[in-house]
């Protein structure tokens, strides 16, 4: 048997015979300085792949989900006392100082608020607490609004409108409030009867 090298750049071919022609085989022999593809893997052999594992898909997180807000249920009132009287009224503007906002909260039907002489007006009473209410009850001296609306709120920003009128006609209203829950109770007037002001003599919440 003879061995025959053909030199190439890379590497080199050698050819391995047996003394006849027929049994002639070729011998990949790499050279010293052939990459380190070649000194792995002869012509015609699958190359070995470069391409990193994939990766291991991580396990589903946990969700996390925030609880829900805690209800808020309201101090109630069996007594249905009238809650304005411990309460702290503001309003939107008065006609001065003998009408503040805080007579209409005094339980004295001989005070009252007057509020500046324009539109649109509101008297708001903060009870300081949330408190769950049965109705609210507006008396009405004779400059009243024929247009305006009862809300109540929470938290003194989001406001919710429980009864509203655009055909009012002062004297007593009381608006049914069962099953609200509200710290803070306005009437907001958008029209007035006269060219004065709008003027409640109470506002009273139980």
């Amino acid at each position: 048997m003879a061995l025959l090298l053909v030199a190439g750049s890379a590497a080199a071919w050698a050819y391995r015979t047996s003394g006849s022609a027929e049994a002639t085989t070729p011998i990949y022999v790499p050279s010293v300085d052939a990459p380190a593809a070649a000194l792995t893997s002869a012509p015609g052999s699958a190359a070995p792949s470069s391409a990193a594992p994939s990766p291991v898909p991580p396990s589903p997180s946990t969700a996390r989900t925030s609880p829900p807000p805690p209800r808020v249920t309201g101090k109630p009132n069996p007594s249905r006392a009238n809650l304005a009287l411990t309460g702290t009224a503001t309003a939107s503007s008065v006609e001065g100082h003998p009408w503040d906002a805080r007579n209409a909260v005094d339980g004295d039907p001989s005070t009252r608020w007057s509020s500046g002489f324009s539109d649109p007006q509101w008297i708001r009473v903060d009870l300081h607490e949330p408190r769950r209410l049965t109705e609210i009850t507006l008396v009405w001296e004779h400059a009243y609004g024929t247009r305006y609306r009862v809300d109540t709120s929470l938290d003194g920003r989001t406001w919710k409108t429980r009864w509203s009128t655009t055909r009012g006609q002062g004297g007593t209203v009381t608006v049914d409030a069962a099953g609200t829950v509200a710290r803070y109770v306005r009437m907001v007037g958008t029209h007035r009867v006269s060219s004065y002001g709008y003027s409640l003599l109470e506002l009273e919440i139980r």
